[in-house]
């Protein structure tokens, strides 16, 4: 049987590994930047011409 003490760290180690475990899941699913539009109308009211018709040179 292991002595009190050792018990007692084994439990402390124990609980701060899995403090935060579910957040930590989370963000390693999701990733931790918000999603954002990348097609506004601003944008595309700003950019250049060659952007707004799709066709590329060559």
């Amino acid at each position: 049987m292991a002595s009190n003490s050792k018990t007692t760290k084994y439990r402390r180690k124990l609980r701060q590994s899995k403090a935060g475990r579910a957040r930590k899941t989370a963000l390693r699913i999701h990733g931790t930047t918000p999603a954002f539009p990348i097609h506004t109308p601003e944008a595309d009211a700003n950019a250049p011409e060659q952007a707004k018709t799709g066709s590329t040179d060559g």
